[in-house]
């Protein structure tokens, strides 16, 4: 239990002893102004009405009343808050703690139904690009994070492997196989083929494997097995990037398995069943306007071919099918319209309309030298999720992609990215770890071997370090919440920023073997800490830099 929880409770029980006032809201937070105690609560301000007394008044009487131990001094200040300051035994008593918790600290028990986890499901038709990139960093940081929160998490990638699109990619991958051995590729619409370099690479590949074969078969028998060849090749490209990214699925989900396995049509035919699917105008639509959504949707068209709500619907229920009881998409901002419609699917095939959830990711734009590097996918000239990772990194990459919320648009400073100073805010984080690990290897002992912490006076930058690091397992539940990343680097750089301010201020191998074991301890649960994490956003914590 945090101290916030701890106080709180505390609090509840005093206004119960001075009013016998039950209280089920009562806010205690660290303030700003350290000057202002380590926690504070606005208790007797917030419920005025409720105790009908001047909130200053009820401020003192409730200091008064206050059982505490852990609370070295409790004091009213302004009209009628409430600051409190630990004492130093309880500070070091939870430092002891993280120093036995170790890497399981802030981590709680799974525990729950599982959930469901789906993010990139990039179209398998070409590699990744940086805004897939800001995907895979978001999910995989966030599926760690829920993880670290108790929750029973599976993670997914769904590969759009059917459709138009495919179609596409097979005629661009044919035209580029023809033109190796110098024939001509009969293709729909000549302008509007993939002409990324990468089908060169697929068409060379194919070539390598199969020779000219499909040059001499019917073009309509040939395209399909082009077709599959060229997106499982792009499949393995997807997953070679996201293993160099440190991104990590559960399983991999195939569109193509919903039509061979008919839970396409399953699902057509149910929602008939249910009077939830009629037919107009020579096609087949979803009454969704019953369920939510601002208007019904075509489900089949009049060529007989699905529209993309068909198999999501089959997709979806087979998630539920599956076991889980919440389902997460993480999309593109340009999808904004879709979870009503396939909510109201959902629904009107009988599962509950809390079972799917949806993130939004917003834009990413590549900045260089205050420029935006420009990317188009279908001219052939955008900016691979490699590229970047070539030139910055794994580390860099992941943890800029998640420092700012997912729900804004965000600049991807590349100047900044490759700075290696503190400017750059991750080597920054890192280089507080990396500086630890060389003050226990100059020290010629290791954080595990720090031994018993005794619990004497603590100096005002080591009750700010202290204080920080014990707000670890907050800032991870809130985090995963919310189903929000950024706060988690945003709460390392802080951490970083109270360590470097400790260290300037005090000399950690001293001669006095109590101090110099406080702050040794202190070390070492900053350093567990900021490992932690980083690993949470996928990113290394370095020894030495």
């Amino acid at each position: 239990m945090s101290f916030e929880e701890r106080l709180a409770g505390a609090v509840r029980e005093a206004v119960r002893g001075a009013y016998g006032i039950e209280l089920d809201g009562v806010h205690v937070e660290r303030p700003n102004d350290p000057s202002h105690g380590d926690f504070a609560t606005n208790v007797a301000l917030a419920n005025a009405r409720t105790f009908k007394r001047n909130p200053r008044e009820v401020a003192e009487r409730l200091v008064e009343a206050l059982d505490a131990p852990f609370v070295r001094k409790a004091e009213v200040a302004g009209p009628g808050f409430v600051n409190f300051w630990l004492s130093p035994e309880a500070v070091w008593e939870e430092i002891r703690a993280v120093l036995r918790e170790g890497r399981r600290y802030g981590r709680l028990e799974p525990s729950g139904h599982p959930m469901q986890l789906e993010f990139v499901s990039a179209n398998p038709t070409g590699p990744m690009t940086v805004a897939h990139g800001r995907h895979a960093a978001y999910g995989d940081s966030l599926a760690r994070i829920l993880q670290a929160a108790g929750r029973v998490v599976a993670r997914e990638y769904y590969f759009n492997d059917g459709g138009n699109q495919i179609r596409l990619l097979a005629e661009s991958v044919a035209a580029r196989y023809g033109e190796l051995y110098e024939r001509e590729w009969p293709v729909t619409d000549p302008e509007a083929l993939y002409r990324g370099e990468y089908v060169g690479e697929i068409a060379r590949a194919m070539s390598e494997e199969h020779g000219h074969r499909y040059l001499d078969m019917a073009p309509e028998k040939a395209l399909p097995e082009i077709g599959a060849f060229a997106t499982s090749w792009c499949m393995e490209d997807i997953k070679r990037t996201l293993g160099r990214a440190r991104v990590h699925f559960d399983s991999y989900f195939n569109e193509k398995s919903l039509y061979e396995s008919g839970a396409v049509e399953e699902v057509l035919e149910e929602l008939r069943e249910r009077g939830h699917a009629y037919e107009s105008e020579g096609a087949l639509w979803l009454a969704s306007s019953r369920f939510g959504d601002d208007k019904d949707r075509v489900l089949v068209k009049r060529d007989g071919t699905y529209t993309y709500m068909a198999p999501d619907l089959a997709y979806h229920r087979d998630k539920w099918e599956r076991g889980f009881r919440t389902a997460v998409d993480v999309l593109g901002a340009d999808h904004a319209g879709y979870p009503p419609r396939i909510r109201a699917g959902l629904v009107a095939l009988g599962l509950p309309r809390e079972f799917l959830d949806v993130e939004l990711i917003r834009l990413v734009k590549l900045i260089r030298a205050g420029e935006q590097v420009k990317v188009s996918k279908r001219a052939g000239t955008f900016v691979t999720f490699d590229e970047l990772l070539d030139e910055v990194g794994a580390d860099v990459a992941r943890y800029f992609y998640v420092r700012s919320s997912h729900k804004t648009e965000m600049n991807f400073d590349l100047d900044l990215a490759i700075r290696q100073s503190d400017e750059n805010p991750v080597f920054y984080v890192q280089y507080a770890h990396a500086r630890i690990s060389s003050i226990f290897e100059r020290a010629g002992t290791s954080p595990e071997e720090v031994g018993e912490v005794p619990a004497g006076e603590i100096a005002p930058e080591e009750r700010l370090l202290a204080l920080e690091l014990l707000d670890f397992p907050r800032i991870v539940q809130n985090a995963a919440y919310r189903r929000e990343v950024h706060p988690v680097p945003t709460y390392l750089e802080t951490l970083a920023t109270r360590f470097h301010q400790f260290y300037t201020v005090h000399r950690v191998l001293v001669e006095d073997d109590e101090v110099r074991t406080q702050r040794l301890a202190l070390c070492a649960a900053t350093r567990t800490v900021l490992a932690v994490g980083l690993d949470l956003l996928g990113v290394n914590a370095p020894e030495k830099m």
